[in-house]
């Protein structure tokens, strides 16, 4: 807008004219109870022609972080999944920033079965209201929600038809030794894992340790210089799944950064994303 000198504002510009014309998903959060108690909450998108009498698609979006957390807010990539006639739900597990303090500290030495715990329970929360289709599911995520997919993907083969594991790490070792992460307090990672006797409950805190059991035809991404996740994490999850016959394709971007930064390549990642999805769930229910 630009404001005339007689007060009246003068629209110049209308940057969302097209979403206007869209028929958008919509959202709203979900809240649950994990195994141990701990309340955690989500954000469930439903299909713009979503249907309750009708059983549909589930496509898990796990944010990264961890200490970050998933919201109401509008993401193009969650729109694109719904619009192919999927429910999204992006769980926030423990670790997450939005529930406290408390909440946010209980992953610290529970990398992954905790958070893990939670993400499972949220599943079973929205698949008890009678609408998911159990039998297509897919899990994805970017970064620590790369982490998480490849753990679920291992720790509970025979839940998912498909999976997208995005600047995965899936060796906490790594993590410490060769990204720009190293410790942090409230963090998966709080102290050294070559101290003492921790090497080993560290080892059991990564995805990689259950990988060789993993099933679920999955996409791995990555950035070749990223310096946050480095790209070693998306090999092992490569020769994991393909050495143990199953399905995988292997993408790497050329460049550093954490993710794709240029509109190209982001809509190249996104269009990757959801076709991976669609070639082995389907569309709509």
């Amino acid at each position: 807008y630009v404001l005339a000198p007689n007060g009246v504002a003068r629209r110049l510009t209308n940057f969302n004219a097209r979403f206007a014309e869209l028929s958008l998903a919509r959202s709203e959060r979900l809240t649950w109870s994990s195994d141990d108690g701990r309340t955690s909450d989500g954000v469930v998108t439903y299909p713009p022609d979503f249907d309750a009498a009708r059983r549909h698609p589930l496509v898990l979006v796990i944010h990264g972080g961890p200490t970050a957390s998933s919201t109401e807010s509008f993401s193009s990539l969650v729109q694109l999944l719904a619009a192919r006639g999927w429910i999204v739900f992006q769980p926030n597990y423990r670790g997450s920033d939005n529930l406290g303090n408390a909440h946010q500290r209980a992953i610290a030495n529970d990398a992954a079965e905790g958070p893990g715990r939670d993400v499972m329970a949220g599943v079973d929360a929205l698949a008890a209201r009678g609408f998911v289709d159990t039998t297509r599911v897919a899990v994805s995520g970017w970064s620590y929600g790369g982490f998480m997919t490849a753990w679920l993907i291992g720790r509970y083969p025979t839940r998912w038809r498909a999976a997208v594991a995005g600047a995965a790490p899936v060796d906490i070792t790594d993590m410490y030794a060769l990204t720009d992460l190293n410790v942090m307090r409230r963090h998966a990672i709080t102290e050294s894992p070559f101290v003492g006797d921790r090497l080993r409950a560290y080892l059991e805190m990564s995805p990689l340790i259950h990988l060789p059991k993993a099933r679920a035809p999955t996409l791995v991404m990555s950035m070749t210089g990223d310096v946050r996740v480095v790209i070693t994490g998306s090999y092992k999850i490569y020769h994991a799944l393909k050495d143990n016959g199953v399905p995988v394709q292997f993408v790497a971007f050329p460049g550093g950064g954490h993710s794709p930064g240029d509109p190209v390549r982001q809509l190249e990642r996104d269009r990757r994303w959801v076709e991976w999805l669609a070639r082995w769930l389907g569309d709509r229910a």
